[in-house]
């Protein structure tokens, strides 16, 4: 919007998005006698009027100026629409009507546009996912659905577009395509070259296509069609959205697209997987790689621009944000990668999200950029790009290397969630979040030393299949669902064998602890804490503190009771050297774990200074929802030694098979 408001013509239409707060009555929600809940209901009634009184008010008022090109979307707090206005009447919505809280342009959304063609094919013989295996939705383009790649992992009475006038679900963009590259990365994440023959699929892939043969995301406002898809598609768990405005998100509202996403994930307790964004090699804005370069500002430096942050809606609190790093690099006579292998692709938007939170949440293979070393010309090369089938309804090969983006990072990691889903098909949401990021690492030299810009970068790393799905004789991994309200807290406790604490002993011992949580969120809010209804957080205890005293210091800060906590002791103890902590003071300067809705630390600890217990307290605090209601969480907890073949997964096992103490 601030790019437009000082040249705003009062005779031109524009196309803009409008957030209208609402004030919404009190809502009693506890139980009790029949008048108590005679009133809640009639609060209900009323609150309904009220909204469509407003929705009314504003109708009115845009049809002076211009028209509503979408349906009102309903965010509780809020609502939003499209709209089309003159300049006249843009002034006076800003200016002059009261309940309006952001106008912003219309996003162009898109998808990545193939430069080359593919030339490789494959003989392999695929056998058809297992009968009960999950199925991802992959919200994109469409897919060739006769690909004979993909055709087995195919249910076609899922298949469906939404797009106005156009009810084929055929990939029609020209180059390959760009949902039939994605749902292939989701069933090949390691390319087709890398599979044994034969290869079973390991999912099905439901084709839902959004955009149209331009790639571009057109007619319908983004918050509706994702509304529209969930309700379409309740027995469908996760998609994939490799989808993203062409924009870097905005810094002060949540967008309705991402606020959207995020109330489904909440709601419906379904997962999205998202891309963080592309920058272009160049655009007409100015804004693109090459422009970057040629004004001084290089390889990885320019991604510090306020362009280059994450897109919509990568910055939603719940969704899985994916970015990209390179698979690989390469120096020759002619040109070079742009950055090394594990570093951040040139491409690759990059967080932090609104208001700090850590974004993306993991990065993939999504491929990388070259540039000459002559006339530094930034291009696309085979050797940098990943292996994707592709669609051939324009000519063209069936696989090839020639395009690169965070779309084809992201249905890597949806992979891994088809495999999650094998074996937790019942879990909450929050448990395939908290052990995708748990089993996250940043690479080399970050893990043990991760900064600002790591975490900016890769958020918490590169998700393995191995530590995601399985346990090994040097790791274990426990975890725990559970809902908890505001003020009041939950604490577990962990047992060290005594072999693994002798004082002989100099291991090094990696304790990795993930908190995933979701709750009701309120568009109008700015800050993590006043958006969500109630906000967790996780503080272990001291080194060395036994659990009942930790229990007591909990107590302490959660009910402000007298309790026989005492702090000055409490002072004394070691604390552990956790890398991100809660309050922005840990090794990542300025960065907090507690502006996000998926909180990951991890401490790196000699055998010899392990105590007997470990404590963790997950803590519900007050947001805006006065009923307390509760919210669903997970916990997960990882000890594995480093650097060692020695066997320490069967005795943590015993020593806590009795159920992690809560």
């Amino acid at each position: 919007m601030k790019s437009i408001w000082q040249s705003v013509d009062e005779n031109t239409i524009y196309k803009l998005e409008v957030g209208v707060a609402f004030d919404k009555p009190p809502d009693p929600t506890k139980q009790g006698c029949a008048g108590r809940c005679e009133k809640h209901w009639q609060a209900l009634i009323e609150r309904d009027n009220r909204f469509l009184e407003r929705q009314n008010e504003f109708e009115a008022f845009i049809n002076f100026y211009g028209s509503i090109t979408s349906n009102f979307i309903d965010l509780e707090d809020s609502f939003c629409c499209e709209v089309e206005i003159n300049g006249k009447g843009l002034k006076d919505l800003v200016l002059n009507y009261p309940f309006v809280f952001e106008v912003s342009e219309v996003d162009e959304i898109v998808g990545v546009q193939s430069e080359s063609e593919g030339t490789e094919t494959f003989e392999i013989e695929i056998i058809e996912p297992e009968e009960d295996a999950p199925e991802i939705g992959v919200i994109d383009s469409g897919i060739m659905e006769g690909n004979k790649y993909i055709s087995p992992a195919i249910i076609s009475k899922n298949s469906k577009s939404y797009i106005i006038g156009d009810d084929s679900t055929a990939d029609y963009v020209r180059g390959g395509g760009h949902g039939t590259r994605v749902a292939g990365a989701i069933l090949y994440p390691n390319g087709i070259s890398n599979v044994s023959n034969p290869y079973q699929l390991p999912c099905y892939v439901r084709n839902l296509r959004v955009l149209n043969q331009d790639n571009k995301l057109t007619d319908k406002l983004p918050a509706q069609l994702m509304q529209e898809i969930i309700a379409d598609n309740e027995d469908c768990r996760v998609f994939n959205l490799s989808v993203n405005s062409c924009l870097p998100s905005r810094i002060k509202h949540m967008s309705s697209w991402a606020a959207t996403i995020d109330t489904i994930i909440n709601e419906k307790d379904i997962l999205f997987l998202i891309s963080a964004g592309n920058i272009s090699i160049s655009n007409a804005r100015g804004f693109g790689i090459s422009h970057f370069i040629e004004n001084g500002k290089n390889y990885p430096d320019y991604l510090n621009e306020a362009y280059c942050r994450i897109a919509n809606p990568a910055q939603s609190s719940f969704a899985i944000t994916v970015g990209s790093i390179n698979h690989i690099s390469i120096d020759n006579d002619e040109f070079q990668s742009l950055g090394n292998h594990n570093d951040i692709s040139p491409f690759s938007r990059i967080g932090t999200g609104i208001w700090g939170m850590i974004k993306p949440d993991v990065v993939e293979y999504g491929g990388g950029l070259s540039i000459s070393k002559t006339g530094n010309i930034v291009s696309i090369k085979n050797e940098l790009s990943p292996e994707l089938v592709r669609s051939t309804l324009h000519g063209g090969a069936a696989i090839g290397n020639d395009i690169v983006g965070t779309s084809f990072a992201t249905p890597k990691v949806s992979y891994i969630v088809s495999q999650l889903l094998k074996l937790y098909p019942e879990e909450n949401v929050n448990l395939l979040r908290g052990l995708v990021v748990q089993g996250a690492r940043l690479p080399e030299p970050y893990f043990e030393n991760p900064s600002a810009t790591s975490i900016k970068h890769f958020g918490y790393g590169i998700p393995s299949l191995e530590r995601v799905t399985k346990n090994s004789e040097q790791r274990i991994t426990f975890y725990n669902t559970g809902n908890i309200r505001a003020e009041e807290g939950h604490i577990y406790s962990l047992k060290i064998p005594e072999f693994l604490r002798s004082p002989a002993e100099e291991y090094d011992i990696l304790i990795e602890v993930t908190v995933s949580y979701t709750a009701k969120v309120r568009r109008t809010r700015q800050k993590t804490k006043s958006y969500l209804s109630s906000w967790l957080d996780w503080t272990s205890s001291k080194v060395g503190e036994a659990f009942e005293e930790f229990k007591d210091y909990v107590l302490k800060e959660i009910e402000g009771e007298v309790t026989t906590y005492k702090r000055d002791k409490r002072n004394t103890m070691s604390s552990w050297n956790w890398k991100i902590k809660s309050d922005k003071r840990g090794e990542v300067d300025g960065i907090s774990r507690t502006n996000s809705t998926v909180q990951k630390d991890w401490t790196i600890i000699k055998s010899h200074d392990l105590p007997e217990d470990i404590n963790i307290a997950i803590r519900g605090h007050k947001g805006w929802d006065k009923s307390h209601g509760e919210i669903p969480y997970s916990l997960v907890v990882s000890i594995e030694i480093l650097n060692s073949n020695l066997e320490i997964y069967d005795a943590i096992r015993i020593e806590n098979e009795i159920e992690l103490t809560v």
